[in-house]
């Protein structure tokens, strides 16, 4: 082999070696994606193929000064090689660096999405805020108004209520001058009040003393009077038309001197009642038999309707004094040709009898007045009988003393019901 075919093997071997180290660094340029350093290489890459086939077609001349080229060159290209081969590992190792970098830029970007989407989110709500914001403000502002519009509405009843304070003090000034008067006039009255108790007390031993005083000479009137009616044969039917209505004056006088009595009896509660089991069928039929010749003069038929004998719980003797007031009403507040009803019946626990006329009734101011004292009401007596306006004001006070109760219906023009009611007996 001559040394021109050694030199030209030397330069294709070190052209092959050459040709794989640029190749390599052109690979690890490209995958690294330095794009200069890939035009470099390549450029390089066709220095050297052009170097080596220059010197391979003068490599006789120019073996000596190709030889000391061509090691220099080669020096300086696996100085280069060395360098690009640092150059491709430190860019490995900043490849690497930068997949780490880009993963933590991924990383980086997805919680930087996150943070804005959060932004987002919290950008709404303050936006939401806000408007809430706002119109609290625009509801406090109108509230602020309604304060201050409340304020001056204050301030003037605070001045109203001075004035009125003034004006309460003047009252109360004047309050506490008329309580010292009203005071005055409440002991001037409590003055008042004993003396008239003790006038009322004065006037009841009055009326007791002279109701007393004026039955005794009453009695004896009449005792005359019947004495004359036996005794005198000889008298005209004048004289004896007038002895009877003397007897019937002084008997109704009596009667209301009697009424009296019981009324003043009944006001100091001296009644001695004796409750016990009293027939009331038995009474009340002995009254219609005893008021028969009264009801037939005025031509009133008296109706009864007893179903059987009824008891009750009262005093026998106040017990009739109620009905046979209660059945002289009704036959003298009857026109003639009428008829009165007298009913018993139990109801609950109660003996219930009823006493009914077919008389005017009453009106609504009559009932009102009906159970009072002293009391003369619209209906008068059909037959000229008397009347005292005291019979149902003592009927009601009795009926009660024997815990009983009194009521009337009626309609004016359609006659009047009394009921009573007692307790019913065994």
């Amino acid at each position: 082999m001559n040394k021109f075919q050694h030199i030209k093997k030397e330069l294709r071997k070190h052209h092959g070696v050459l040709s794989k180290m640029l190749k390599k660094a052109q690979v690890l340029a490209k995958e690294s994606g330095d794009q200069k350093l890939l035009q470099f290489l390549r450029k390089e890459e066709q220095k050297v193929t052009e170097s080596i086939i220059s010197l391979s077609t003068a490599s006789v001349e120019l073996y000596p000064m190709f030889e000391k080229e061509l090691k220099k060159r080669t020096s300086n290209l696996e100085t280069k090689v060395r360098k690009l081969s640092k150059a491709s590992d430190v860019l490995v190792s900043d490849n690497y660096l930068l997949e780490y970098k880009k993963k933590e830029l991924l990383l980086l970007t997805n919680k930087l999405e996150e943070a804005y989407e959060e932004i987002s989110i919290k950008n709404s709500e303050l936006l939401n805020q806000q408007r809430m914001i706002g119109e609290q403000a625009e509801k406090l502002n109108a509230v602020h108004q309604e304060v201050m519009a409340k304020k001056d509405a204050l301030e003037r009843q605070k001045e109203e209520l001075l004035d009125q304070s003034d004006y309460l003090h003047e009252a109360n000034q004047t309050i506490t001058q008329m309580h010292q008067e009203v005071e005055k006039q409440k002991d001037e009255i409590l003055r008042k009040n004993e003396e008239l108790l003790i006038l009322n007390n004065e006037k009841n031993n009055l009326i007791g003393i002279v109701a007393h005083d004026l039955k005794s000479p009453l009695n004896q009137i009449r005792g005359l009077l019947s004495i004359m009616k036996m005794t005198s044969t000889n008298l005209t039917e004048e004289a004896l038309g007038y002895i009877q209505m003397m007897e019937d004056s002084s008997g109704k006088l009596s009667d209301m001197i009697g009424k009296i009595l019981d009324v003043e009896a009944i006001e100091s509660q001296q009644l001695n009642l004796k409750l016990e089991n009293t027939n009331l069928t038995a009474v009340l039929s002995s009254l219609s038999s005893r008021y028969l010749h009264a009801a037939r003069e005025k031509h009133i038929e008296i109706c009864s309707a007893f179903p059987g004998d009824c008891t009750a719980l009262v005093d026998a003797g106040y017990a009739e004094q109620v009905f046979e007031n209660l059945l002289s009403n009704a036959i003298k507040f009857s026109p003639r040709d009428k008829r009165v009803f007298l009913n018993i019946t139990r109801h609950n626990g109660s003996a219930i009898c009823e006493i009914r006329d077919e008389g005017p009734g009453l009106t609504e101011s009559d009932k009102k007045m009906l159970f009072g004292k002293y009391q003369k009401l619209s209906a008068r007596p059909t037959g000229n009988e008397t009347s005292t306006g005291l019979g149902l004001s003592i009927v009601k006070k009795f009926v009660e003393a024997m815990q009983g109760r009194i009521w009337c219906e009626s309609e004016a023009g359609k006659g009047a019901s009394f009921f009573v009611s007692f307790p019913a007996g065994e």
